[in-house]
């Protein structure tokens, strides 16, 4: 696993890694894949929810890394980059089996539920947690797993997830309060 502490220091290696990727450098993609495989797969296991599909979509999001590094043009971090490709392929992967909702509503409330350490605090051990967190709807999880998990900023889960970063805060607005209702009364309704 990725020590997520390095997070802010990678950009400038992963920026370079991509430029070399660009110039078909392996050993760049070897690097690069072996740094972000990890987190391209958390991000979409629980989106798919079938471990062989899961693994098939990393291997296409990082083949899709290879093909479009020369085409990266650094409006957003190469994490966030890949990301987006990573959703996506999730996205197209979702569509062909015909088991997505397109449209759901999201409230734009402002974020003012309890601070991730409180949510987390709440859960007395690991085990409760991810069954919480697995019971709450697709996107939330989504938003919750990038903000928390990955490190990211609201303004970079909205890249992500190609909806407004009012959508984001919305989201995880309503998943930490049923993540908290979950935790505290032993979950979701």
């Amino acid at each position: 696993m990725t020590d997520q502490s390095t997070l802010p220091k990678r950009e400038p290696q992963d920026a370079a890694l991509l430029a070399r990727i660009g110039q078909g450098d392996m050993s760049a993609m070897k690097t690069l894949y072996e740094y972000h495989a990890d987190a391209v797969a958390r991000f979409v296991r629980p989106r798919v929810r079938d471990a062989a599909e899961a693994d098939d979509i990393v291997h296409d999001t990082m083949l899709s890394v290879w093909r479009g590094a020369a085409g990266f043009q650094g409006r957003s971090s190469v994490r966030s980059w890949i990301l987006t490709l990573a959703r996506n392929k999730t996205v197209d992967h979702i569509r062909k089996q015909a088991r997505v909702t397109l449209s759901e509503a999201d409230d734009a409330r402002v974020d003012d539920a309890p601070n991730p350490e409180a949510v987390m605090g709440a859960a007395q051990d690991a085990a409760r947690l991810r069954a919480c967190l697995d019971k709450l709807p697709d996107r939330q999880r989504a938003a919750i797993h990038l903000a928390f998990y990955e490190e990211m900023s609201c303004a970079e889960v909205a890249v992500v997830e190609n909806v407004p970063e009012g959508t984001v805060k919305s989201r995880i607005y309503h998943a930490k309060k049923l993540l908290m209702r979950c935790l505290s009364r032993g979950g979701l309704k």
